[in-house]
């Protein structure tokens, strides 16, 4: 009897699964591992997750330096996935000597751990560990981070002034210099400076997932240059509306 092939679930998570913990530079998105149970237990056709234990019976490894690490690997019947080693680590991430581990140090770690190793042997919610987009509810791509595409919509700056020499016919001003287009692309930074000053990276990816789906801005790219100016303008009303970041 072959082995069954591993479940592939990438794609599987939504924008709505994804949540942030910590503020500034040490948030971080990830996904509750009640919810990734969930999926596996929906997707996975029997596959859990298993610790293995080491030669005394226990669950924890003791690594060469004495710290401690769990082997964790999915199990279907008579198939096994390959083992997964997992660091037990403390609040800042660092390995713990393994006399100093407690009980709930492993329990941290084992519901951590078993969310890698989704994500190592059926690509479950690999997006997060990878920076790659996940879909919205609505089955509409939106970047995990939305620093790239705030960059993308910066507004280019005004063109420079056409000499011209007497007797020659002006030339028509360049697109760019239309009224409308000015509007927008000033609409366009308003909105972009609010967003980072209003909203963290979570509620940003949401915040423009939902704008995206409420208006059908479903082609490539920038969703904010999708906008025309009365939609750019309900969104700098509302971002402006919202209390400041808190840092």
């Amino acid at each position: 009897m072959s082995a069954p092939v591993f479940p592939n679930l990438a794609g599987v998570i939504t924008l709505s699964d994804v949540k942030q913990k910590g503020s500034g530079s040490y948030a971080a998105d990830y996904i509750p591992w009640a919810k990734v149970m969930q999926l596996l237990n929906q997707h996975c056709n029997g596959w859990v997750p298993e610790l293995i234990t080491n030669t005394d019976d226990t669950f924890v490894h003791k690594a060469p330096n004495g710290t401690g690490f769990l082997c964790i690997q999915f199990v279907n019947g008579d198939y096994c996935t390959p083992v997964w080693p997992y660091a037990i680590t403390d609040n800042r991430n660092n390995p713990i000597p393994v006399e100093k581990i407690s009980s709930r140090d492993i329990a941290d770690s084992h519901r951590r751990g078993l969310c890698s190793a989704a994500a190592a042997f059926f690509s479950l919610a690999f997006e997060l560990w990878a920076r790659e987009e996940v879909m919205a509810a609505s089955g509409q791509a939106v970047e995990v981070l939305p620093e790239p595409q705030l960059q993308q919509d910066a507004p280019k700056g005004k063109p420079a002034a056409v000499s011209k020499k007497k007797g020659q016919s002006p030339e028509p001003p360049p697109l760019d210099s239309h009224p409308e287009t000015l509007i927008v692309d000033e609409l366009i930074a308003k909105c972009m400076d609010l967003i980072q000053a209003k909203l963290d990276r979570t509620a940003q990816v949401a915040w423009i997932a939902d704008k995206a789906t409420k208006w059908s801005l479903d082609a490539d790219g920038s969703k904010l240059k999708q906008m025309n100016a009365d939609q750019l303008q309900v969104c700098v009303d509302e971002l402006s509306a919202m209390p400041p970041l808190k840092s």
